[in-house]
């Protein structure tokens, strides 16, 4: 039966991964993959992380399977932070397998109830949200978000698409500074796609992950709160980024309906869901995320720490922005938000920087700026003045 599977596809960021391990020059530059790295390259344990994994080692007296809903005082209280309030009786919430099972949940949640749904997308975006409709069966609708060579957003598509959706259609929206191009729509434009959303009866669909690493906790998880009073939402929250558990596939699933009876019919389908996907989802992470929400003393030392971690980010943000005169694609750079940035580099280009300089990002141009060390930043500004000169080897 086998003799039948097609040959795989790579993974274009896997690829860079290795390519970037396999690379013996001391002085490489990993881009690639969005993780949060410190100075010195590493993607650290978080120290709350670990102080509460230690207290779950020590207190843990069982592996026994828990609710179909994953942990309730993870659901509870990450509901509660992503919110700003309790989970309200309108909403259905369950834990997921971090951010790529909570929006499998989503759409998988959204077919049965509509089994003509589509899925609007912005391009550029990241390559799961296409994979998970394609693995769902869903129609995928794509615009342009944003103009790579004139660095901007295309507002003019993006609120063409949100006209254009139908009823039972999801919109998906990303959570603050989780857009790989780094530039994010303002409070006004997603308060009009809000609207007309609103009115066409299209469900706002929101991934987010990196909050805190923007302009600050609060103020990252402010679109998922006025989300959260729409007639219907659904919210993904992965705890990847901000609490460091990349490996855990720790996350959640919020789903706001109408009202307290139609999200009873909404969490016993998506528990339903979950029990054919993965039976329960894993427990460590949520257990860990927990333990520091609820210990005042945990949760402060890793909102300090997420703190550091943004200004790490704003910090380079301003050295590549000094930059620009040397590199000035990196003009701009300041004024956006997170880890990334999308440079406009033909394929050819990004070829050349992993060979003739030894910096590895990802094909699409996208870059993640933690991934630069102390004089890192020069480096690349360097490089990037270097494809451009006459006669530069591509």
């Amino acid at each position: 039966m086998f003799q039948t599977i097609p040959d795989p596809v790579p993974d274009a960021l896997h690829g860079v991964m290795a390519a970037f391990r396999a690379d013996p020059r001391p002085h490489k530059i990993d881009l690639g993959v969005g993780v949060y790295r410190d100075d010195s390259g590493a993607s650290p344990v978080m120290a709350a992380v670990k102080a509460a994994e230690a207290r779950l080692v020590a207190d843990q007296d069982s592996k026994a399977y828990q609710a179909l809903k994953g942990d309730e005082a993870f659901v509870a209280g990450l509901g509660a932070l992503a919110l700003g309030v309790p989970l309200p009786p309108r909403a259905a919430a369950i834990q997921g397998s971090g951010g790529t099972g909570c929006l499998r949940l989503a759409l998988e949640l959204a077919k049965a109830a509509n089994p003509e749904v589509r899925l609007h997308l912005g391009l550029p975006s990241w390559p799961n949200h296409a994979n998970l409709a394609a693995a769902t069966g869903i129609a995928l609708v794509t615009h342009r978000y944003f103009d790579v060579e004139a660095q901007r957003i295309d507002r003019e598509a993006v609120r063409a698409a949100a006209e254009g959706t139908r009823a039972g259609d999801l919109f998906l929206f990303h959570g603050l500074c989780h857009n790989p191009t780094g530039s994010d729509l303002d409070d006004s434009d997603r308060a009009g796609l809000l609207a007309i959303l609103r009115e066409n009866g299209a469900v706002p669909l929101v991934d987010v992950a990196y909050y805190g690493l923007g302009d600050g906790l609060e103020a990252d998880l402010a679109f998922v709160r006025t989300v959260a009073a729409e007639p219907r939402a659904l919210i993904s929250v992965a705890c990847s980024k901000a609490f460091g558990l990349y490996r855990e596939r720790t996350g959640l699933l919020i789903a706001v309906a109408e009202s307290e009876a139609e999200a009873a019919r909404v969490q016993g389908r998506l528990e339903t869901i979950s029990r054919t996907l993965v039976s329960m989802p894993p427990a460590h992470g949520a257990a860990v995320v927990v333990d520091i929400l609820v210990d005042s003393a945990l949760r402060k030392d890793w909102m300090v720490e997420l703190e550091e971690m943004r200004a790490r980010i704003f910090g380079l943000r301003g050295e590549l922005e000094a930059l620009s005169n040397v590199a000035p694609m990196l003009a701009g750079i300041s004024r956006q938000r997170g880890i990334f940035r999308m440079l406009p580099l033909s394929p050819d280009q990004i070829a050349a920087l992993a060979r003739d300089h030894a910096i590895h990002m990802a094909p699409s141009g996208r870059i993640n700026i933690a991934g630069l060390k102390a004089g890192d930043a020069a480096r690349l500004a360097e490089a990037l003045a270097a494809l451009s000169k006459p006669g530069a080897s591509l």
